[in-house]
């Protein structure tokens, strides 16, 4: 260990030494060889551990990829000067290449080649840490973009919303105009009525839906706690659940979020958007089965059900959803909510949008998505897990 920290802080050392400092170090080192070595062959093995130093270097400041540039070019041009030398009669035999000098050089290039290639070069680890902060920075431009583009299209959306609110307003008073001027004694009760029966559930559901559009196209982020969002999501199950007409059996249960005042950072109508997706990829699952059932003829056996579970454990609150479906094969499962997945339900080899719409907005809230084999509710089936943080009470 001691080792390891020597070498690290000996690293830091040369790593950070200015260029000017080393040119000075090694005019020196040649100054000093060139008064007290007068021995040509003693020039030449220095001009060899040069030649290493720089492929050193190269690695040090530069990366992996540039030594290996510079390994070429300085291990070719030591031999082309060895060459030269041969032809000229300075190196007269290649015992050389065996004496004590070159057997230290070629000790100290194993060791110097066992380092560069077993440890990351800090120029690499440099750069790869810039990547990952030039990622980082892209991923949180695009969030602010996304959020600036949300807001505003909630600000166009709103407006074309009291536009729709005025030619209500305006379609109200043409229709009493017309009503007095087809029956001119039309009572007033009578006329409530027939404005309640004819143009208000129009008018609400026209508002209520341009409202809804709103929320779903919006993305902001804000403190929850566990119990208002146990209400929220509650009735946004039994709301959909009054909605649906297919036989499956959605059930909501709750094990730890009722009455807790912890709070999570989140979209809470993004969550319910990404629960509703999972809901209606286990529906399409469940019909699917059955439709296959019914071909085998034993569907009377099968009770289709989905189950939505909130728990809460230190530290984090978590969000199930279990279907008894079958599930899916183990190569899927792996790539559930992480890669884009071939969609079942489509006719086309296309990627389902709604596990990659889950994916994007549980990273842009800190999410954890997870997806496992499950018998809970008595046969196979699919388990979807979205963990959420929580703030330490």
């Amino acid at each position: 260990m001691n080792i390891k920290r020597l070498f690290n802080a000996l690293f830091r050392i040369i790593s950070t030494m200015r260029l000017r400092t080393l040119a000075v170090l090694y005019v020196a080192g040649f100054l000093v060889v060139e008064e007290f070595v007068p021995d040509v062959i003693r020039h030449y093995n220095f001009g060899v551990l040069l030649a290493l130093s720089g492929i050193f270097f190269a690695w040090l400041v530069g990366g992996k990829r540039t030594m290996y540039y510079v390994a070429f070019f300085n291990t070719f041009l030591v031999f082309v000067f060895s060459s030269i030398l041969w032809n000229k009669g300075i190196i007269i035999h290649s015992g050389l290449f065996v004496a004590r000098a070159f057997i230290t050089i070629y000790i100290l290039a194993a060791l110097i080649a066992f380092v560069m290639l077993l440890r990351k070069s800090p120029a690499d680890e440099r750069s790869e840490a810039q990547q990952r902060a030039i990622e980082e920075a892209r991923r949180r431009h695009q969030n602010l973009e996304f959020m600036v583009a949300s807001k505003k299209l909630k600000q166009d959306l709103l407006a074309q919303a009291n536009a729709v609110k005025d030619e209500l307003l305006i379609l109200e008073g043409v229709w009493r105009s017309k009503i007095h001027d087809i029956i001119n004694d039309l009572p007033d009760v009578k006329e409530r009525e027939l404005y309640g029966q004819i143009i208000a559930p129009f008018q609400e559901k026209i508002i209520s839906h341009l409202r809804d559009l709103a929320k779903h196209l919006t993305f902001e982020l804000e403190p929850v706690t566990l119990d208002a969002l146990h209400g929220f999501l509650k009735e946004k199950v039994d709301a959909y659940r009054g909605s649906i007409s297919s036989g499956h059996q959605i059930t909501y249960e709750d094990t730890g979020w009722q009455s807790c005042n912890r709070q999570t950072f989140i979209d809470k109508q993004k969550l319910w958007d990404m629960l509703l997706n999972i809901i209606r990829n286990s529906q399409a699952a469940l019909d699917r089965k059955r439709i296959e059932l019914l071909r085998n003829g034993t569907v009377q056996q099968f009770i289709p059900q989905i189950k939505i579970c909130t728990a809460h454990t230190d530290g984090e609150a978590l969000v199930t959803v279990l279907d008894n479906a079958g599930g899916v094969p183990p190569d899927t499962l792996k790539m559930l909510y992480r890669e884009p997945v071939v969609s079942a339900k489509r006719t086309s080899a296309t990627p389902g949008q709604g596990t990659m719409f889950v994916k994007f907005f549980a990273e842009r809230m800190n999410l954890s998505v997870g997806a496992d084999m499950t018998t809970l509710l008595g046969e196979p089936g699919l388990a979807v897990n979205i963990k959420l943080p929580v703030a330490a009470g």
